[in-house]
């Protein structure tokens, strides 16, 4: 609950909507998932389009990990807006990309850090290449201090304009109680990610951006051949 409203009022408010709400009699199952084998594989999906689309994916690693700070600043500077490297290198530069990005979700298992483009499918195979040459780079170079302070900035920004909203207030506060994170963490991700330093970012590359899974869906030739 998030708003102008004071405790008697909220418990009052909850009172009245769950108050009938009767817990099940059968407990719920406690999951027990098998560990990810991370073994990379390449998937194509030939379909008849004006466009190709190339997505490398890596197993990344969860919430309650030291290297998710590191790997969503990494998420950050690689593919998130018009200033990110992706962008600026393969769109701006060598006009490769109708739409290029990046993501990593925040799961209370490992979550899958996600590289995708968008582009011409002429464009398939030097597409494909200039997207791992960028993540291979993340493990050979480290971020420079400038862009990785920017990238801070943008994540942290973007971390605040998110909670503008009563509604969006709570709903990420529910987020972290459902993953067993507590509210606090709202304090403590912000931290998380302003002290990770370059040396974090590239040993956490190192560690999870080796070999990716590759899709690529297009015309059947032009994603032949870029696997050839």
């Amino acid at each position: 609950i998030a708003g102008r409203i004071t405790p008697t009022d909220a418990v009052a408010l909850v009172e009245e909507v769950f108050a009938d709400w009767q817990a099940p009699a059968q407990a719920l199952p406690i999951l027990n998932l098998p560990e990810i084998r991370v073994e990379p594989q390449v998937r194509i999906k030939p379909v008849q389009t004006q466009q190709s689309i190339v997505m490398l994916g890596y197993l990344g690693t969860s919430v309650s990990s030291v290297d998710y700070a590191p790997l969503k600043l990494l998420c950050t500077y690689l593919g998130n807006g018009l200033s990110s490297r992706l962008f600026v290198e393969l769109r701006e530069k060598r006009g490769l990309a109708y739409e290029v990005s990046a993501f990593y979700s925040t799961r209370l298992f490992p979550a899958s850090f996600v590289v995708y483009m968008g582009t011409a499918p002429e464009n398939t195979s030097i597409a494909l290449e200039g997207l791992r040459t960028e993540v291979d780079l993340l493990c050979t170079t480290e971020v420079s201090e400038s862009a990785l302070q920017a990238a801070k900035n943008k994540i942290l920004g973007q971390y605040a304009l998110g909670k503008q909203t009563n509604g969006q207030i709570a709903q990420i506060y529910g987020w972290y109680e459902i993953l067993g994170l507590g509210i606090d963490f709202d304090t403590k991700f912000q931290e998380l990610i302003a002290a990770v330093s370059a040396k974090d970012a590239i040993a956490a590359a190192r560690k999870y951006l080796k070999e990716p899974y590759l899709s690529l869906v297009g015309q059947e030739e032009a994603i032949n051949r870029a696997i050839a």
